[in-house]
């Protein structure tokens, strides 16, 4: 009787320790801050669904600071200071081509649109490529399309820009504004106050109006200068560590692809009504919003010509179709707009 007892303990044991074997914590790094909308209504209800998908076995902890800075993000993950994150396209220009597609000038739509249509064409076209061989990549993501805003005169020409100060978002935005012949200073958005607030630059460009509320940058600008195809929006990726990819059972990584790519693409329909808030409130605190002239646009679609040749001659060295890349990223984007 002690004997069965004892190998039902063991047994149950055995049991107990393979069931806690199949749980498993990511740590999960957000360099923007907690109450950013990305992360109250995109990333933290997306990490509990998987959670709650995955009956539990899969949790996540991010951190209440940055683990890493924002140009940090992919080599903190590959090294193990984090287990997941994600990281601005225009931060790994240098490694990765073919995702900058979605930092061409003038051709953007919405958050989810871009967001989808972007995903799609990784799958499609990209993904061949390997060019986030070093870890998991879970989604490709896109937030609002940036506009130009003005702390003194609104710009309505290219000489508007020559020989002036401005905050850029790294990447499309900020070689854009430096073709123009702009004095650029380039960093995270998450940054760009203390460059805007002190003084420094005459005006800001490549995030949307609700992202400069959220940085508290939007009190500076005067104008916003709508551009017709915005200029680029931010692009992101979203990946795992590889190991810790692999210590988690098949099943729950089956459940958290399914749940990924496209699908958390879709979550960025949340930025429409927001953006849209955000303006009416901006206007409300006496910001004009002034449509950017026709010789602006088509000046900034001439400079935009080099950048897209540039994107389509790396495709090319990478062994992708580039026109038909671009071609395809565009109508999904359009399609998936709403």
């Amino acid at each position: 009787m002690i004997r069965k007892s004892l190998v039902a303990a063991a047994l149950l044991a055995a049991f107990a320790g393979h069931a806690q074997a199949q749980e498993t914590t990511i740590l999960f790094n957000s360099f923007i801050h907690p109450k950013n909308l990305f992360n109250t209504d995109v990333v933290n209800p997306w990490l509990a669904d998987i959670t709650k998908a995955t009956e539990g076995r899969v949790k996540f902890e991010v951190p209440p600071t940055s683990l890493a800075a924002p140009q940090q993000q992919y080599d903190g993950v590959n090294k193990g200071v984090m287990d997941a994150a994600y990281m601005m396209h225009g931060f790994l220009a240098d490694r990765v081509k073919l995702s900058q597609v979605a930092h061409l000038p003038l051709s953007s739509t919405t958050p989810r649109g871009n967001s989808v249509a972007l995903w799609r064409t990784y799958e499609k076209f990209f993904a061949k490529s390997d060019e986030y061989k070093d870890v998991q990549v879970l989604s490709l993501f896109a937030g609002p399309p940036g506009q130009i805003f003005a702390m003194k005169e609104a710009p309505q020409s290219l000489n508007d820009l020559k020989g002036v100060k401005w905050y850029a978002m790294p990447g499309t935005t900020a070689r854009l504004f430096e073709m123009a012949g702009a004095a650029v200073v380039a960093q995270p958005a998450v940054r760009s106050h203390e460059v805007i607030s002190g003084g420094t630059v005459d005006g800001f460009a490549g995030y949307a109006v609700m992202d400069a509320a959220a940085f508290h940058t939007l009190q500076y600008a005067k104008t916003v200068v709508e551009v017709p195809g915005f200029l680029p929006p931010p692009s992101f990726v979203m990946f795992v560590n590889k190991k810790k990819w692999a210590s988690i059972p098949q099943r729950d990584r089956d459940i958290i692809v399914k749940m990924s790519g496209e699908e958390f693409g879709k979550r960025m329909a949340v930025y429409d009504p927001a953006g849209l808030k955000a303006k009416v409130d901006a206007q409300a605190k006496g910001v004009k919003f002034v449509q950017a002239s026709a010789a602006f646009v088509a000046a900034l679609k001439s400079l935009a010509g080099p950048l897209e040749q540039g994107w389509l001659d790396d495709a090319q060295k990478l062994g992708v179709d580039g026109k038909a890349a671009l071609a395809f990223y565009r109508a999904e984007s359009q399609k998936n707009a709403k």
